[in-house]
């Protein structure tokens, strides 16, 4: 079946909206966004070209897998053929919409008590394979080389980062602000939100609030040493505050210490940490960017290019 390009867009915008506030939103509200997840797969024309072939060739036994899923001694199982999975999990979660009985049975019979813990068991065992399935799967049939087609196949849900994870706090002495400023700007440039006090914070804030703010909403800080840095007062907080997020954060926290010529003494809390000497800007983004958690997206043309 043959759709236009603004259709395929279409569905493929709204499918993602749908798929990520089913997968990420609140177990208050699931019941809400399954319903839309599931009237959206029964009506979107290019999602019907995806099930309906599916649904006419293969027929799974919903029933007998609630049966076996929920009892004494459960067992999950599913069919070894990924097409027969896909079809039977898109049945389950059909059966379920229509009775939710289904989840908080899975629930009790896997030992989650709590209505909370029943709805993130479904969520993991069906909801969430099938999704990541129909995505790739709705990929391939758009056959479009779009933003839109990118969002729902290329990358697994689990590393696509909130919007509040992933700025760059970039941390300095003031009077080295030309130098920080062109790091700024070169991330901008590709598509890195790298945090600038000069910037970022509104006349009048709590400073402390603010930096702390800054480092919560950040997946790395960048130090820059140079012969004008000092390890005291607020660079000295923005020292801890990295290390205390790098704690808390884990993998997805990278601190990135880059020393500039005639650098001063590197502080003894960021030795352990990503470490570089550099000669001129370009070593330093080159390493900036190697360092962190977070990547570029894929290469695509400019608009003006085509």
């Amino acid at each position: 079946m043959q759709f236009a390009v603004e259709q395929v867009v279409n569905s493929l915008r709204t499918f993602k909206s749908r798929r990520d506030s089913l997968l990420h939103e609140d177990v208050d509200t699931f019941a809400h966004h399954f319903e839309r997840f599931v009237e959206f797969c029964d009506a979107d024309p290019l999602t019907r070209s995806v099930l309906d072939p599916l649904a006419t060739k293969i027929i799974a036994d919903v029933n007998d897998w609630w049966t076996t899923a929920t009892n004494y001694q459960p067992n999950l199982s599913f069919p070894s053929d990924r097409d027969a999975e896909f079809a039977l999990r898109y049945q389950l979660i059909k059966s379920a919409l229509a009775n939710p009985d289904h989840v908080t049975s899975l629930g009790i019979a896997h030992g989650k008590a709590e209505m909370g813990e029943q709805v993130e068991l479904f969520r993991a065992l069906v909801v969430r394979p099938f999704v990541e399935d129909l995505s790739q799967r709705l990929g391939t049939a758009a056959d479009l080389a779009t933003p839109e087609a990118r969002a729902v196949q290329a990358i697994p849900l689990n590393r696509i980062p909130a919007t509040t994870e992933v700025r760059i706090f970039l941390s300095h002495k003031s009077i080295d602000k030309p130098l920080v400023h062109r790091y700024y700007q070169a991330l901008k440039v590709i598509g890195f939100d790298p945090w600038l006090d000069e910037s970022d914070m509104l006349a009048g804030s709590n400073l402390e609030r603010e930096l702390l703010r800054g480092f919560e909403q950040s997946c790395a800080a960048v130090f820059f040493i140079t012969k004008n840095f000092v390890d005291q007062n607020y660079l000295a907080t923005e020292v801890d505050y990295a290390v205390q997020q790098k704690r808390k954060k884990g993998k997805k926290f990278a601190i990135i210490t880059l020393c500039c010529t005639e650098a001063s003494q590197v502080p003894g809390l960021l030795t352990p940490y990503v470490y570089k000497d550099i000669c001129n800007d370009l070593d330093g983004f080159n390493e900036l960017v190697k360092a962190l958690p977070i990547e570029l997206g894929p290469p695509r043309w400019k608009t003006d290019v085509v």
